[in-house]
C-alpha cells in the first residue's frame, strides 16, 4: 500500500509495480489461481483487466469466504514472520492493482482498527525488512471524514481548490509533490455496513501518456469519475474480503509476535544470575524491549528509608545510586496506591505531570506516555514498580534533540496501551520473582560478608570450634598469631594452641564440658603464646567461652577463643593510630623507615585554628578548656583520619592535618577539602549540643594549600616526631590566618581548587601576598562541594552574592589587568604628534623621581633584563648580584639613578610606558613606536598616558564599589565584600599607580 501525501500526519510511500513480472496471457487466469503453486500474488493479479478481474474475484468470492474460515485454523500453526510477507505481498499486489486499474498516481488503502478508533497501513518497512504499521487518528484528514461518514469524497481538478485541502498542501510542499485530484471511497462490511478500510487514490492519470512526462502533464483534468467509482464498487466486496481477512490475521500475528516477545522476555530473566545490581538491568532492559520504549526504569521500595530506588549506569559505564522519596513522582503514586498507572500521549495534558514537566525543562528530555506498573514478590507484597517512559513507533527515527524541548517528536507520539498494560502484568510477575531471589541472596551475602568483616575488623585473634573441639571459623589475626597461613577449619584447636606456662587444653576442655559457672567464662591474661617449640613468644590475652546450643542452652554447643595481642608490635600501632589512619600505620611499620631525615612528597596541608581562644578560656575553668579541647579535636581528628589525612601535630588550640604523607595519597588535594568540609559540618552538630547545655558555641578558621614539602621522620634520636617542613606548610598555616581576615572558615589555595573546578563550589576572594612571601597566591572561599555525602545545594541567593562578587572583582582588577587599550593609546599617538616641542617639554612628574620609583619594584631578574648585568654591577658596585640583597636593590638602587646613560634611561623609560598596556601586542605596540620616538616624545606620552589611566581606573574602582555593595545588600555581614569596599574607596581617592598588578600584600599572620 502506498500512504497518502494529503495526509498531515504520515509520510507518502509510493509503491512500485515490480519488474519481474510474467508476460500477460491471453486467456486471462480462472478462479482457481488463487491455489497457484508458483508465482505471487501480484504475478497472479498482474495481467487482469477490469473485465477480468470482475469475472475472476466474483467465480473466488465464495471460495474466499471457505479460505478465511480455513486460515483462521491456521492461525496458531504459522509463523508470524512468514506471515507477515505473506500479508505484505497480498496487501501491496490490491494496492497497486487497484491504483493500475483506475489509473491513479498514488493508492493507499487503510485499514480499521476497531479497538483504538485509528486507521492503519502497514506498507512501510523498520530497520530490519518487516513490515511496521503507519497510524492515524479516525478525525484526521479527509481519508478520517470518508470513514467516519462511510461515504465516497471525490474531489476534481483542483484539489488545492478544496477547504480541506490545506494540511495536503503543507505536506505536498515539503514532499515536493503535487496534488491535482483525489477519490477517498470507504469498504464496508455488506452485511453490517461496518466500516473495513479506506481506499484513497490520488492524481487520475491520462491513457498512453510517457510515463517519463512531468506529473502535470500526465494529469486527467476530469479527474476520477463516476465510471471509476463504479468500477470500484464492483469489486469492492472482493477486495473488503480479503482485507478482512488479512486484518484478522494481522492481529493474530501481532498478539503471537507479542506473546513470543514476553516469552523470550520472561526467559531472559530467567536465566539471570542472582546478582542484584545484574537483575535490576536486566529487568530494565527486557521492559524497555518488550513494550518498545525510549526509557525504562525499575524503582525498588526501600522500607527502612522510605525511599524509592534504582542503580542506573553513567556515561562512562560506572553505576550510580539513585533514590528519591517514596511518594515522589508516578512511580510515587503507584507505590503508594500499588495499581497501574497508564498516562497516554500527550503526558503534559494529565495535571499530575507538573514534576515531569519541571524535570523535563532542566534536562531538555520530553515526556510523552508513561506505563507505571507494580511489582510485587511471591508473597503478593508490593518491592518495586517498573517506569516505562515514552512509547516508540516501530521504524526509523531521527534521534530525539533536546534543542527540539518542549516539541514532542514524531516517533514519541504515541501511548501504551491496555495490551501493553496486561504484558507488563505478565512480565512484572516474573520480574517480581527474580527480584526476591536476587534480594534474598543479597541479603545472605550481605550477612556472611558482614560476620567476615567483623572477624577480620577485630585486632583479636578469635576462633570458634564445634563441640568436639574442631576449627569452624577463624579471623586472619588468629591465624597471624598461630603463625599459620592456610584456612584451619577442620583442624583440632587444642592441639594448636602452646602456651609457655598455661595448660590450654585443660581450660579448653573445660569450656566444652561445663561443670560450674565459672568453666564456661575463663579469662587468662598475660599468657606467652608459644609458635614452636624454639619459637618466640607471643604476649596475648586469652579468654575461653562456652557456646550454648540455640536449642537447648544448657547444653554447649563449642566454643570461642579470643586471644588478644599486647606484643610490643601491637602498642606502636595502638600509639600511631592515634596520629593517623590503621592503613598508614600499617604501611609505616611494613616499611620499616624509622631513620631520621625526610623526603620531599607532593601533599597538602590542612590548619585549623578556633577564633578567640584566649578570650573564650578566659570565660573558662582550665578543667573545662581541657574537656572543650580533647570533645572538640575528637571530631575533627575524625574527619581528618576519615579522608585519609595524617594528624600531624596539635599547637594549642590549633591542628595540623597533612594528606599524602607519610603514604601516598591520590587526590590529597580533594580528600582534603572534604575533610574540611566534614569539619565545618561536625562543628555546627558539635556546637547544637553545646548551646543546649547552655554552653558558648565555638567558630574555627581552616586553611588549605597544596604544595611539595619535606615530610617523614625529624628530630634527634632520642625524640623523633613526624611531620612535614616547608613554604607550603607556612602558606597553609597562613591561609588559615586569612580565613578571620576575610570573615570565611575555609581559604583554599589556587594549587589546591585547580583540577576540581567541577567538584567544588568556591568563591574567588582575592590575590595576595601573605606576611613572609614575596610571591602572590589566589585565595578562595571552600563554600561548598558538589558531590557526594557532603554536597548541600547552594541557594539563589548565595549563588547571586557569589557572582556578584566575582563581578567585583573583575571590575576591580580592571586597572591592573587590561589597563589602557590599543585605541586609547592610539588616540594619545595622534594628540603627541600634533604638539609642539615646547608642549612636549613641558611634563607634570619629575624624570629622575618616576625612574626610581620604578627601579625600586622591579625584581633582579626583571632589571638584568631590562639594563644587563654589567649595568646593575656598575651601579651597585658589586661583582656578584647574587649576594645583593632585596633591601639592598630597594635602598640603594633608586639613588644611582642620575648615573645611568641616556640609552639606559631610554630603555626604563620605554618600561614605564609599556606598563600603561594590559595586553602583550599592545605593549608590542608601544615598543615599537616609542622605536620611532624621541626620548622627549616618550616622556610627554607617558605625561599624557597618566590621567587616562587614573579615570579609567577610577571608573572600575567605582563600579567595583557598586558592585560589593550589592553583594553586602544580599549578605549585610559579608566581610570580604566589606574589606573590597573600603579598598575600592581607598582608591578612589588616591588610585594606584600604573605598576598596580592587583596584589594585596597582608601584613599580619
Amino acid at each position: 500500500m502506498s500512504a497518502s501525501p494529503n495526509e498531515n500526519v504520515i509520510q507518502t510511500i509510493d509503491v512500485t509495480p515490480t519488474t519481474d513480472r510474467p508476460p500477460k496471457s491471453n486467456s486471462g487466469p480462472s478462479s482457481s489461481g488463487l491455489a497457484l503453486n508458483k508465482g505471487n500474488f501480484s504475478a497472479f493479479l498482474a495481467p487482469l483487466t477490469q473485465d477480468s478481474f470482475k469475472k475472476v474475484v466474483t467465480d473466488v468470492e465464495e471460495k474466499l469466504k471457505v479460505m478465511n474460515q480455513t486460515l483462521g485454523m491456521l492461525d496458531s500453526l504459522l509463523e508470524s514472520q512468514g506471515f507477515d510477507a505473506i500479508l505484505d505481498e497480498m496487501l501491496r499486489s490490491i494496492t497497486l492493482k487497484t491504483g493500475e486499474l483506475l489509473n491513479a498516481d498514488r493508492t493507499t488503502i487503510w485499514l480499521l482498527d476497531d479497538e483504538k478508533h485509528e486507521l492503519f497501513t502497514i506498507d512501510a518497512r523498520d530497520e530490519r525488512g518487516n513490515a511496521i504499521e503507519i497510524r492515524v487518528p479516525i478525525k484526521v484528514g479527509i481519508v478520517g471524514e470518508a470513514a467516519r461518514e462511510k461515504k465516497i469524497i471525490n474531489i476534481p481538478y483542483d484539489f488545492y481548490d478544496d477547504p480541506r485541502s490545506a494540511a495536503a498542501q503543507a505536506l505536498d510542499k515539503k514532499n515536493h509533490y503535487r496534488t491535482y485530484t483525489m477519490l477517498t471511497m470507504p469498504l464496508l462490511n455488506e452485511e453490517t455496513e461496518e466500516l473495513v478500510a479506506v481506499v484513497q487514490l490520488v492524481n487520475k492519470l491520462k491513457f498512453n501518456v510517457s510515463p517519463h512526462a512531468p506529473l502535470e502533464e500526465k494529469i486527467d483534468i476530469p479527474g476520477f469519475t463516476q465510471e471509476d467509482e463504479k468500477v470500484f464498487i464492483d469489486f469492492a466486496p472482493s477486495i473488503r474480503l480479503i482485507l478482512e481477512s488479512s486484518k484478522s490475521f494481522y492481529r493474530a500475528t501481532q498478539k503471537q509476535r507479542a506473546a513470543a516477545a514476553l516469552m523470550s522476555a520472561v526467559n531472559s530473566l530467567s536465566k539471570a544470575s542472582l546478582d542484584l545490581e545484574d537483575t535490576l538491568k536486566r529487568v530494565m532492559d527486557e521492559a524497555k524491549a518488550l513494550m518498545n520504549a525510549d526509557r525504562s526504569t525499575l524503582w525498588l521500595i526501600d522500607e527502612e528509608k522510605d525511599q524509592l530506588w534504582t542503580k542506573v549506569q553513567l556515561a562512562d559505564g560506572t553505576p550510580k545510586e539513585l533514590r528519591i522519596p517514596r511518594t515522589a513522582g508516578f512511580a510515587g503514586m503507584v507505590a503508594q496506591s500499588g495499581e497501574p498507572l497508564l498516562i497516554p500521549f500527550d503526558a503534559y495534558d494529565d495535571p499530575r505531570s507538573q514534576t515531569a514537566r519541571q524535570t523535563d525543562k532542566e534536562t531538555g528530555y520530553r515526556t510523552c506516555s508513561l506505563l507505571c506498573m507494580p511489582v510485587f514478590n511471591a508473597d503478593k507484597k508490593l518491592i518495586g514498580v517498573t517506569q516505562l517512559v515514552n512509547k516508540t513507533k516501530p521504524g526509523e527515527h531521527p534521534p530525539y534533540d533536546p534543542k527540539n524541548y518542549p516539541h514532542a517528536p514524531e516517533q514519541w507520539k504515541a501511548s501504551f496501551t491496555r495490551t501493553d498494560q496486561e504484558f507488563m502484568e505478565a512480565f512484572n510477575i516474573q520480574a517480581g520473582i527474580a527480584l526476591q531471589n536476587a534480594k534474598l541472596f543479597a541479603t545472605v551475602k550481605q550477612q556472611e560478608q558482614r560476620q567476615k568483616d567483623i572477624l577480620r575488623s577485630l585486632t583479636n585473634g578469635v576462633i570458634s570450634t564445634d563441640k568436639s573441639g574442631h576449627i569452624i571459623a577463624a579471623n586472619d589475626s588468629a591465624m597471624q598469631l598461630l603463625g599459620i597461613s592456610t584456612n584451619p577449619e577442620g583442624l583440632c584447636l587444642r592441639d594448636m594452641v602452646h602456651l609457655k606456662t598455661g595448660n590450654f587444653a585443660e581450660w579448653f576442655d573445660a569450656a566444652l564440658h561445663p561443670k560450674e559457672d565459672k568453666d564456661r567464662q575463663q579469662y587468662y591474661p598475660n599468657q606467652e603464646l608459644c609458635l614452636s617449640e624454639n619459637g618466640i613468644a607471643q604476649s596475648i590475652n586469652l579468654t575461653i567461652n562456652s557456646m550454648a546450643d540455640v536449642a537447648d542452652p544448657t547444653q554447649v554447643n563449642g566454643a570461642l577463643v579470643v586471644m588478644e595481642d599486647i606484643s610490643d608490635e601491637m602498642q606502636v600501632k595502638n600509639l600511631m593510630y592515634k596520629y593517623m589512619t590503621p592503613e598508614v600505620a600499617e604501611a609505616l611499620l611494613a616499611s620499616g623507615d624509622t631513620g631520621l631525615g625526610g623526603k620531599r612528597k607532593e601533599v597538602s596541608v590542612l590548619f585549623s585554628d578556633i577564633r578567640s581562644y584566649t578570650t573564650l578560656t578566659e570565660k573558662l575553668k582550665a578543667e573545662e578548656v581541657v574537656t572543650l579541647l580533647n570533645a572538640y579535636f575528637e571530631e575533627m581528628v575524625d574527619a581528618v583520619f576519615n579522608y585519609g589525612g595524617t594528624l600531624d601535630k596539635y599547637i594549642g588550640d590549633a591542628l595540623m592535618a597533612v594528606f599524602g604523607s607519610p603514604a601516598p595519597l591520590e587526590d590529597h588535594a580533594w580528600c582534603a577539602m572534604q575533610a574540611a568540609i566534614s569539619m565545618r559540618q561536625r562543628l555546627a552538630a558539635f556546637n547544637a549540643g553545646r548551646q543546649k547545655e547552655g554552653k558558648i558555641p565555638i567558630q574555627i578558621g581552616m586553611g588549605i594549600h597544596s604544595d611539595e614539602v619535606v615530610s617523614g621522620n625529624i628530630g634527634s634520636s632520642k625524640r623523633m616526631e613526624l611531620t612535614s617542613i616547608g613554604d607550603g606548610v607556612n602558606l597553609a598555616s597562613r591561609l588559615e590566618g586569612t580565613s578571620k581576615q576575610y570573615g570565611v572558615d575555609i581559604v583554599i589555595s589556587e594549587q589546591t581548587y585547580h583540577g576540581y573546578q567541577d567538584r567544588v563550589v568556591v568563591r574567588e576572594l582575592d590575590f595576595i601576598t601573605v606576611k613572609g612571601k614575596t610571591q602572590p597566591v589566589t585565595i578562595y572561599e571552600l563554600v561548598a562541594i558538589k558531590e557526594g555525602d557532603l554536597a548541600r545545594e547552594i541557594t539563589p541567593d548565595e549563588l547571586k552574592a557569589i557572582d556578584l562578587y566575582h563581578q567585583g572583582r573583575e571590575s576591580y582588577l580592571m586597572p591592573a589587568k587590561h589597563k589602557l587599550s590599543q585605541q586609547e593609546l592610539i588616540k594619545l599617538l595622534e594628540k603627541l604628534e600634533g604638539l609642539s616641542d615646547e608642549q612636549v617639554a613641558h611634563l607634570s612628574y619629575n624624570e629622575d623621581e618616576l625612574l626610581a620609583t620604578m627601579v625600586q619594584k622591579l625584581h633582579l631578574e626583571e632589571l638584568i633584563e631590562l639594563l644587563g648585568e654589567n649595568t646593575l654591577k656598575r651601579l651597585l658596585e658589586t661583582e656578584n648580584l647574587q649576594e645583593v640583597t632585596l633591601s639592598q636593590l630597594e635602598q640603594e638602587l633608586p639613588t644611582k639613578i642620575g648615573e645611568l646613560t641616556p640609552r639606559e634611561r631610554k630603555k626604563l623609560l620605554v618600561a614605564k610606558l609599556k606598563q600603561f598596556a594590559g595586553a602583550k601586542a599592545t605593549q608590542q605596540m608601544l615598543e615599537e613606536e616609542a622605536g620611532e620616538l624621541s626620548t622627549a616624545r616618550i616622556k610627554k606620552l607617558i605625561d599624557l598616558c597618566k590621567p587616562v589611566f587614573v579615570k579609567k581606573a577610577k571608573a572600575a574602582f567605582k563600579q567595583a564599589k557598586t558592585q560589593f555593595d550589592e553583594v553586602l545588600k544580599i549578605q549585610p555581614k559579608n566581610k570580604a565584600a566589606q574589606l573590597h569596599v573600603q579598598r575600592c574607596q581607598l582608591f578612589l581617592q588616591t588610585p594606584p599607580g600604573e605598576d598596580w598588578d592587583g596584589v594585596w600584600k597582608l601584613t599580619d599572620k
